[in-house]
């Protein structure tokens, strides 16, 4: 089994009059083998239009 931790966040809005706090979100999830791990994360790279900070890494549950 591995598990994907992968983490989210956005950053601080430099050109906004309204001082924004960075946002951080964790989670994970488990697949059953390392590369169907590695594409999950390898997709959801695909669909994040850069609106978000995404960061993950894949783990062996043992």
């Amino acid at each position: 089994m591995w598990i994907l931790i992968f983490w989210l966040s956005t950053p601080y809005s430099v050109s906004s009059s309204v001082a924004r706090q960075p946002t951080l979100a964790v989670h994970s999830q488990e697949f059953a083998s390392e590369r169907a791990c590695r594409n999950a994360l390898a997709e959801m790279k695909k669909v994040n239009v850069g609106e978000l900070t995404l960061r993950g890494i894949c783990v062996s549950k043992e």
